[in-house]
């Protein structure tokens, strides 16, 4: 009966200890790609990729209106519109980053103005800096704008928040250059 017992817990000891190898070993290669994905996300590649994202926003916020954008304005009804804005910018902000900034009124402010007042607004220069502690982006946006030949320039400023993912949550317009006066 002793030998028994014996062979048994022998047994489940070597169980044991197999069990917890694996368990250790899955654990470490649960961490080794938990650091993984972190430090991708803090990676050289998805900094550019946030940066450009951030960049092609901005390219399509103040190089405007065009055709399409006309052609909605005078001929479009809302849903039409409204179709263009998810299209065109929902794939740059989270739900509630988008919501926020179609129901500020945000969403097509500048091409709105320059719009109904036959301003034709273009990207002359833009300066993109990251603040990697609060995963935002500070801009400045050299804007030019013309109307029957004349141009004039003027700075927008503000900052883009996002994810962690690079998704855009917020867009402030923190010095909107006068363009929102233009007449």
């Amino acid at each position: 009966m002793k030998r028994i017992f014996l062979v048994a817990a022998t047994i489940l000891s070597i169980f044991f200890v197999i069990t917890a190898c694996s368990n250790s070993n899955s654990s470490s290669a649960g961490e080794e790609d938990s650091n993984t994905k972190s430090s991708n996300n803090t990676s050289p590649n998805n900094h550019d990729e946030t940066t450009e994202k951030v960049r092609e926003f901005l390219k399509h916020e103040f190089t405007a209106p065009n055709e399409e954008v006309k052609e909605l304005f005078s001929e479009g009804t809302r849903d039409e519109l409204n179709e263009y804005l998810y299209g065109t910018y929902k794939p740059y902000f989270s739900e509630k980053g988008y919501e926020n900034f179609v129901d500020k009124a945000k969403g097509l402010a500048f091409i709105t103005r320059a719009h109904d007042n036959e301003y034709q607004l273009k990207v002359k220069d833009m300066n993109i800096e990251e603040d990697e502690k609060n995963n935002a982006f500070a801009f400045e946006i050299d804007v030019d704008y013309s109307k029957d030949g004349e141009r004039n320039s003027t700075i927008v400023k503000g900052r883009i928040n996002t994810n962690e993912e690079g998704i855009f949550t917020r867009v402030r317009y923190t010095d909107r250059g006068g363009l929102l006066q233009i007449r």
